[in-house]
């Protein structure tokens, strides 16, 4: 038991801003803007660097809406917060918001995001951070185990791709609209049409680029851009 304590302790201090070696301040939240960004009393606002939660903004994307619920159940208004840039990483975007670790007492919250399935790895640039192989590791045993958006969305298909952020899918599949007329035969997740089929299809089998308008039942869409089939 000794043991496990000092194991314990250890594993706290090196997960600290300290281990970032960046410029660290501390702050106070005032609200959440989204599931990946929070704005300081004082107007700061911060983007949680490494990760990537769905959009809530203009299209609405799926699970977006309950990551940042939880962001603002993890950081209500008034938490005091500790903020930690990474010496390896840019400091601010190109939209001149920080880009930072945030932390609640000894909680890592880009970390705890991804654990919960709310967030996923974004290596911008391919760019590493401190804490890139924790994030990571945390978004695999999430997707594994199906929880939050890997779970919730395109029938838990959604891509780990580190370096593109991630792509859920939209809250509601709209129905598709077949040029020409609507087409029983046609499935209403893509467009043009591709034919319903009780078996799988692949991209040789349909024989043209098609668009994900709904879900992705074909799972055409290898890499979650919303297009499939390109190169056909």
């Amino acid at each position: 038991m000794p043991n496990r304590l000092l194991l314990a302790t250890l594993f706290a201090f090196l997960l600290t801003p300290a281990v970032a070696s960046g410029a660290t301040h501390t702050g106070t939240i005032d609200h959440v803007a989204d599931g990946d960004t929070v704005v300081l009393t004082g107007g700061e606002t911060i983007r949680l660097v490494q990760i990537d939660t769905p959009e809530v903004y203009g299209d609405t994307e799926c699970y977006g809406r309950q990551a940042s619920a939880l962001t603002e159940s993890i950081l209500p208004p008034g938490t005091r917060v500790r903020v930690a840039s990474d010496p390896k990483l840019d400091r601010r975007d190109r939209d001149g918001r920080t880009l930072a670790y945030v932390w609640k007492g000894s909680s890592l919250v880009n970390l705890r995001l991804v654990r919960e399935g709310a967030a996923a790895p974004y290596f911008y640039s391919g760019e590493e951070g401190a804490y890139s192989a924790l994030i990571f590791k945390a978004a695999v045993a999430a997707r594994k185990a199906g929880r939050g958006l890997w779970g919730h969305c395109r029938k838990g298909s959604v891509p780990l791709r580190v370096a593109r952020g991630v792509s859920t899918g939209p809250v509601n599949a709209p129905k598709q609209i077949v040029a020409g007329g609507s087409s029983p035969n046609c499935n209403p997740n893509y467009t043009p049409c591709v034919p319903n089929s009780k078996d799988d299809l692949n991209c040789p089998d349909v024989g043209h680029p098609v668009k994900v308008v709904g879900s992705d039942p074909y799972n055409l869409d290898s890499d979650g851009d919303g297009f499939g089939c390109e190169s056909y």
